[in-house]
């Protein structure tokens, strides 16, 4: 057999082969109920593609899933922070009322014999009353010069009345207003001991303070 008999041979071989091979999977394709419209079936072990797809690939590949639709939520705009001052404390100014007595009999002040001149405990009971005065504002004071029993009326009289300026003098100086200081002398008219004694003259010679109104 020459070579051009045996290539001939070979075709119609060939040519055979494939047209039993053809009819065979036709067969298997027309004769099963697939189960998938789109996909793989499988007969006697061999897998074939489904009747629907035909010989195409791309029919029976999946679907690409639906891109889902992501919702951006709007973000409220804040609002600026709104930066407070810090607020000064109000300082409210305690109206001072002092319980401080200027009438009381321990807040006369005395005088040595016939002398108007003030000792340093006198000179701390005035200061006591200037810094009474300056917190009460309304209120309006007599001076009332003393002496004691010894001495004529009219001298007594004279007496009384430098005392009752110089404590009037003082408290003007230290910034009371002179509207608020009335003055007068008793002489020795108004003792408050009536012994005669040294003690009870020196109780006698004083500066009292009343108040006249508030």
């Amino acid at each position: 057999m020459n070579k051009v008999k045996l290539k001939l041979f070979f075709a119609v071989l060939a040519i055979a082969a494939m047209f039993i091979l053809g009819t065979k999977v036709y067969a298997a394709g027309s004769g099963t109920n697939w189960s998938t419209p789109c996909g793989f079936g499988n007969y006697n072990g061999e897998s074939y593609l489904s009747s629907p797809c035909g010989s195409s690939y791309n029919c029976c590949l999946e679907a690409a899933p639906a891109a889902k639709t992501v919702k951006i939520k709007k973000i409220a705009a804040t609002k600026p922070v709104k930066i407070v001052k810090p607020v000064k404390p109000l300082i409210v100014e305690e109206k001072h009322v002092p319980s401080y007595n200027i009438s009381a009999r321990k807040n006369n002040i005395h005088f040595a014999f016939n002398k108007y001149a003030f000792t340093k405990r006198d000179i701390s009971i005035l200061n006591r009353d200037v810094s009474y005065l300056k917190h009460n504002s309304g209120v309006v004071v007599q001076i009332q010069g003393n002496c004691d029993r010894r001495g004529s009326e009219g001298y007594n009289l004279a007496l009384g009345w430098r005392r009752a300026n110089a404590a009037k003098v003082y408290l003007e100086k230290s910034g009371i207003n002179s509207d608020r200081l009335k003055t007068i002398s008793y002489g020795k008219e108004r003792p408050i001991c009536n012994a005669h004694t040294k003690a009870c003259y020196a109780i006698n010679r004083r500066d009292h303070f009343a108040v006249v109104s508030r």
